[in-house]
């Protein structure tokens, strides 16, 4: 009998000093089960307060590093779902028919923030219409906009704030296409223009497919051979993806793939060590397309976010002669730069309605750009 309790005590001292044991001391770490940061050592050199707190952040620090921190969150999480149907995780939420969301925050309200970004965006207009430049902003939506009677009950989901920003924009005079009516179109028709469960945030590329096809009908405005895709110009397969999004939840889902038929040269690596990035977002590309440039198809400056870095490329890259990507986020505010660069001969800018803040466009920023293009009240 003693023997039985030293064991069982043996085996506790055990399950308890475990997670002691595999504490993770690396430094700069980002956890695959969540997509975060961890918090580095207080007293190493890599150390930035999130509280101010040195306690605050100690508790932290042990939180995120104890040994088995992603097989528990995972096995919690799963225990949860399978029991419960309940999603526990830091990043989504199941909605309504088992779809699948990003956490919904506190409603976005308009104001000085959009007002700027509208601003922000004519003068990028303005700068590419004084050099005889077409200009395109793309706004697309997000995926709890065009599916939001899919929301989880007791959230209240209003993106009206959506339409006093396309409203200032056409007071400004920006040429714009929004893609939020062309998306719940083909969802009311059936079309499975976002998946289900899986990429809970974005369109998928029969989504993408579209919503190019949008882009490149508003620009034959401007260049009326620019091709339009057709489903022929692609290949579509189906994808099964078996866990979220930088995320080890299991699911089972399918998703169409499309893959162009003709090829395309991809030359960024002659280019890349040019251009100036910001340190977080690099996404930097430039394709050319042999066959759209034997036709004489126009090179675009294509600044754009993850929607169109994830999926949207493959259309756009199929119907423009060469097509230069940059992450839109903070290094739109270097146009000129890449202008004068790569001497586009149509420019997009790109970004999706969750991005409309100051951690991907800088307002101090923005504001500074629009304050130099005010004319001086002396004048």
């Amino acid at each position: 009998m003693k023997k039985i309790r030293m064991a069982i005590i043996a085996m506790f001292a055990a399950a308890l000093l475990a997670p002691v044991t595999a504490f993770n001391w690396e430094e700069n770490v980002v956890s695959p089960i969540d997509n975060r940061a961890l918090m580095n050592n207080p007293f190493g050199e890599n150390y930035d307060s999130e509280s101010g707190s040195l306690l605050s952040d100690l508790s932290a620090y042990v939180e995120d590093r104890i040994g088995f921190r992603d097989e528990m969150i995972l096995g919690y999480t799963v225990l949860n779902d399978r029991l419960f149907h309940k999603m526990v995780h830091p990043t989504y939420d199941y909605g309504e028919d088992g779809y699948v969301f990003f956490k919904t925050g506190r409603n976005v309200r308009f104001g000085e923030f959009h007002q700027e970004f509208a601003r922000f965006i004519k003068e990028v207009q303005d700068y590419c219409e004084e050099r005889d430049v077409p200009f395109l902003f793309v706004f697309n939506p997000a995926k709890t906009t065009v599916l939001s009677e899919k929301l989880r009950k007791g959230i209240h989901y209003d993106a009206g704030w959506v339409q006093e920003f396309l409203a200032c924009l056409d007071e400004l005079g920006v040429n714009y296409v929004d893609n939020t009516p062309l998306m719940e179109e083909k969802t009311a028709e059936g079309e499975a223009v976002f998946n289900q469960v899986y990429n809970a945030g974005h369109w998928n590329d029969l989504g993408a497919f579209y919503g190019c096809n949008a882009i490149l009908s508003r620009l034959q405005t401007f260049f009326p051979d620019l091709h339009v895709n057709t489903m022929e110009d692609y290949t579509v397969t189906q994808r099964l993806n078996t866990s979220l999004m930088v995320s080890e939840f299991p699911i089972h889902e399918y998703e169409p793939v499309f893959e162009p038929v003709d090829p395309v040269e991809e030359v960024t690596d002659q280019y890349v060590s040019e251009v100036d990035m910001d340190s977080q977002y690099r996404t930097f590309r430039y394709l050319k397309n042999p066959r759209r440039m034997a036709e004489g198809a126009p090179r675009v400056l294509s600044f754009q976010g993850s929607y169109m870095n994830g999926m949207g490329y493959k259309f756009l890259e199929n119907s423009f002669g060469e097509y230069i990507i940059v992450h839109a986020y903070q290094n739109i505010f270097n146009l000129d730069d890449y202008f004068n660069m790569f001497q586009p001969d149509c420019v997009i800018f790109e970004t999706a309605e969750y991005t409309l803040t100051d951690d991907y466009y800088d307002l101090e920023t923005m504001k500074e750009i629009t304050a130099r293009a005010e004319p001086d009240e002396k004048d």
